[in-house]
């Protein structure tokens, strides 16, 4: 084979591989977020989300940067708050369209599945007895807004059946939790009505109590504030109460604090309000008792229940 002839099938092969890497590579690059598709259990066969629901008008504005659920693979190094960023979402969405995480906010791993729906909102699942006007009220919204959204495929005047999940178009639970208990004849009352979502080990000198963003947090003992401000060391913003006797209770990872430095605050006063800021992979207080600088488990020294 004359040289030129050579070069020109080498050049082509060369090519030809080139080619094939560079779709191997953006094939990865959109495997952990996909589209749900007709696949879903939730969808009937040949309708996919994103549709304009029998009966609808294409005239009527329902546009939206994304219109359709996604399934997005956890990452390693993936927290809800960097989920929800690359979303243009807010971490309540994401908890309140993912069950696992409502009461458990921590719990995210690597291979973990999340629904990530196309605005601020929440993604649920028909309970029975539930109406439009339950759910609406329920969630702070006009049944209409919920009727109307595309991706719920209700027909005008239809009210959806249990099982079936629905998108509630910027739908927001208040965030109403009773004060913890007085824990009468305990030091230490619970500082929320929150879950357990890590207890006190080696290398964890706290509980984390999992609780909705935003929710109040009450001094768990008597004592005066003597720190009020974001912490460097990953706490986010922390609050610190001493008691006058050598302990002290430390309240981090806060969304922002109602007592400042040198205030006093009764036992059952506002904290502040759960967050997730600093080192954390979401909304919850970690709650840490000190005695003399020495940490302190602090499920010995509160009630069994708050």
């Amino acid at each position: 084979m004359p040289a030129a002839k050579r070069r020109a099938a080498l050049l082509r092969l060369v090519g030809s591989l080139a080619l094939i890497l560079l779709l191997a590579r953006a094939q990865t690059q959109f495997v952990s977020a996909m589209p749900i598709g007709p696949e879903s259990p939730d969808l009937q066969p040949g309708r996919q989300h994103g549709m304009l629901p029998e009966g609808a008008s294409a005239g009527e504005d329902f546009s939206t940067a994304r219109t359709t659920l996604t399934l997005y693979e956890a990452q390693s190094g993936d927290t809800l708050w960097s989920i929800a960023a690359q979303f243009d979402l807010d971490v309540d969405t994401l908890r309140w369209s993912n069950p696992e995480l409502v009461h458990n906010p921590d719990y995210l791993q690597p291979g973990q599945q999340i629904i990530v729906i196309p605005l601020r909102g929440a993604y649920v699942t028909v309970e029975p007895g539930d109406t439009l006007e339950r759910l609406a009220e329920r969630w702070g919204v006009a049944p209409a807004d919920i009727g109307s959204y595309p991706l719920n495929r209700l027909r005008p005047g239809e009210e959806p059946a249990p099982g079936a999940k629905l998108v509630i178009p910027h739908g927001v639970r208040e965030v109403v939790l009773a004060p913890p208990g007085p824990a009468a004849g305990y030091t230490y009352a619970w500082p929320i009505r929150g879950y357990v979502t890590q207890n006190y080990r080696s290398g964890h000198h706290a509980v984390d109590l999992g609780a909705p963003y935003g929710a109040k947090v009450y001094a768990a003992r008597a004592g005066r504030c003597i720190f009020q401000q974001w912490s460097a060391v990953g706490y986010g913003y922390l609050v610190i109460v001493d008691h006058g006797d050598g302990s002290q209770a430390y309240y981090s990872h806060l969304k922002g604090a109602w007592v400042h430095p040198g205030e006093w605050v009764e036992r059952g006063g506002l904290v502040g309000e759960v967050g997730s800021t600093g080192n954390s992979t979401g909304p919850h207080v970690h709650f840490e008792i000190r005695v003399r600088g020495v940490n302190q488990n602090p499920l010995q020294l509160l009630p069994p229940k708050p």
